[in-house]
């Protein structure tokens, strides 16, 4: 009872809402082809089945897991670690402070201060304001590392960058001036193999070896199909979503080269 009444609930909102309405649009200029024509009928499905596709967490597998199966973590002998920020929220309530991480710049965060105290590695956090309602997010995640127990001086703060392609470039800048010769690039694992074609770009012109530790995994690499891969799910589209922004993003520093 428990599943049927989540596959009716999955029905009931978005996206899932929007797939039945989809439907019953299809169905309906079905019947009314002669007055509306195939070409609205035909429209009307393809769009239907792509947000469904797009709905489901077998096309969130689909497009999600190459990227995320791409690296693997394995902590390689390196003289600082990377992390990427992954937005933040200004203004809000943090303790006794303002201004929080989204959830993909804090799982970063929390795996880049274990690495941290367990190999005894400085972090370089980078990850600027992007927008006037925003916050740095260098600086909350600063604020947060030493919270955790970081001592200042094993904490580099990058606050200037607002896209991975600058990520990478003031990273560079910054090994270039410490003279670090190899980095642990810390990132969510959709992101990670875009991030790597810049990092890999800017500072391996430099001849700074990049090794990749991805984090803040969406998708079970083992998971088995189950009926639950076919219902429309938020978190789906969410992961759908996030994975061809990846690869528009990855085509477009391809034709940056």
């Amino acid at each position: 009872m428990i599943y049927i009444l989540k596959f009716i609930a999955a029905f009931l909102l978005p996206p899932g809402l929007f797939v039945l309405l989809g439907i019953i649009l299809s169905v309906y200029l079905w019947r009314r082809r002669q007055n509306f024509g195939r070409f609205a009928f035909s429209l009307s499905a393809v769009l239907t089945l792509l947000l469904y596709f797009s709905s489901t967490l077998l096309g969130a597998k689909l497009l999600g897991q190459p990227l995320e199966n791409r690296y693997s973590q394995q902590p390689a002998a390196a003289q600082v670690i990377v992390v990427l920020g992954g937005g933040s929220v200004g203004s809000v309530p943090d303790g006794t402070e303002r201004g929080g991480l989204m959830s993909a710049g804090a799982a970063r965060l929390l795996t880049a201060a274990r690495l941290a105290k367990q190999h005894s590695l400085p972090v370089l956090i980078s990850g600027g304001q992007v927008f006037r309602d925003g916050v740095s997010e260098a600086l909350v995640a600063e604020r947060i590392l030493l919270q955790l127990g970081l001592p200042q001086e094993q904490i580099i703060v990058e606050t200037r960058a607002r896209t991975t392609k600058e990520n990478a470039a003031y990273t560079a800048m910054h090994c270039r001036e410490r003279g670090y010769q190899s980095v642990l690039l810390l990132t969510s694992a959709l992101h990670m193999p875009r991030s790597m074609q810049f990092f890999e770009r800017y500072l391996g012109e430099q001849g700074v070896k990049v090794a990749a530790y991805p984090c803040d995994y969406t998708l079970n690499p083992q998971g088995k199909f189950n009926p639950r891969w076919l219902v429309p799910q938020l978190q789906a589209f969410d992961v759908t979503c996030m994975a061809l922004h990846e690869y528009v993003g990855m085509a477009g520093a391809f034709l940056q080269r």
